[in-house]
């Protein structure tokens, strides 16, 4: 009797472990099924309406990771982790952020610190399926990023994009942070490389986030010059279709260089280009271009008029 008892014991715990490995398996099985339509970018930049993008991504990020809380080593969910919190915060929490700081400050803040937040969530993922890839390079990435980055090749340009621009944007929202700030040169670094590997990336993505990494100045080691030459490559390569770079090169060097008329010029072409001309960018021009009407419509907040326009001016004689 002992004996048949024992058998029937040996018996569950083998059911119960077949239904557990078979529920596990199920589970896989389904999440194998789903991850590429999830993980599909092109769904959501290609969205003709902001807002319904905005209301999705939460939920899609919230499932992608789940997730990776059952399979933390997935490299296509880290790799959407990455994109998805990155695009979540630069196209709607620092945009609205932006687009807010002309009627409360308050609100603009906040903004940007959820986008803050989002963008260190988003490197965190990025950093984890580089070090899929590559294990240790997150250590070396900050000992010596010019050579750590040489181990990444054509097939890692995607995730170099992403982890870089999310690296970037969260240090240029956290630069009363001395440690983040000091990961510029890796950030940087990231970028470069994917450059290098394959400039037109995209239709000139890399080339449009140059624009602004550049436009910080000669004290922070950008070039207004050099800005310009990766805004007159990314039209290049984009066929003038992407209204990024112009919103880009008006906000970074134009207001710098105090040429009203430049930013207005380049504002204006940014809107009139035709978000269904390119699809696949679709959503992001469309939120370029509600930023750039806005610029616009407070350009004399942003540029003075010289005193001897004013004073030519019949009203402001005396």
């Amino acid at each position: 009797m002992a004996e048949f008892s024992t058998v029937i014991k040996r018996s569950a715990v083998t059911l119960l472990a077949a239904t557990v490995l078979a529920g596990c398996s199920l589970r896989s099985m389904a999440v194998n099924a789903v991850m590429p339509a999830l993980a599909n970018p092109t769904v959501y930049l290609s969205e003709e309406d902001p807002e319904v993008a905005r209301d999705a991504l939460p939920f899609l990020l919230k499932t992608i990771e789940s997730i990776l809380d059952a399979e933390p080593e997935r490299p296509d969910a880290l790799l959407f982790a990455n994109t998805g919190f990155l695009l979540y915060a630069s196209a709607f929490l620092q945009a609205d952020a932006e687009i807010a700081e002309w009627d409360d400050y308050e609100l603009s803040g906040e903004l940007h610190g959820r986008a803050h937040r989002m963008y260190l969530r988003a490197r965190d993922y990025g950093l984890r399926k580089a070090e899929l890839d590559h294990p240790g390079i997150a250590v070396r990435l900050r000992d010596d990023a010019a050579a750590a980055v040489a181990v990444f090749d054509e097939e890692d340009v995607e995730s170099l994009y992403y982890l870089g621009g999310a690296w970037l944007l969260a240090i240029s929202l956290g630069l009363d942070q001395p440690a983040l700030v000091a990961d510029l040169p890796a950030a940087r670094a990231l970028l470069d490389r994917a450059l290098e590997l394959d400039e037109d990336y995209e239709r000139g993505a890399l080339h449009a986030a140059f624009i602004t990494l550049e436009s910080v100045g000669e004290a922070m080691g950008g070039s207004y010059a050099r800005a310009r030459e990766h805004f007159a490559r990314a039209v290049e390569l984009s066929e003038g279709l992407d209204a990024g770079p112009y919103v880009a090169l008006a906000t970074g060097v134009a207001i710098a260089e105090e040429n009203r008329e430049e930013f207005r010029e380049l504002l204006e072409t940014a809107i009139a280009i035709d978000p269904d001309e390119e699809p696949s960018n679709r959503l992001l021009n469309l939120i370029a271009q509600k930023r750039a009407r806005v610029l616009l419509d407070h350009i004399d907040d942003l540029f003075f008029e010289p005193l001897a326009a004013l004073d030519d001016d019949p009203e402001n004689r005396p």
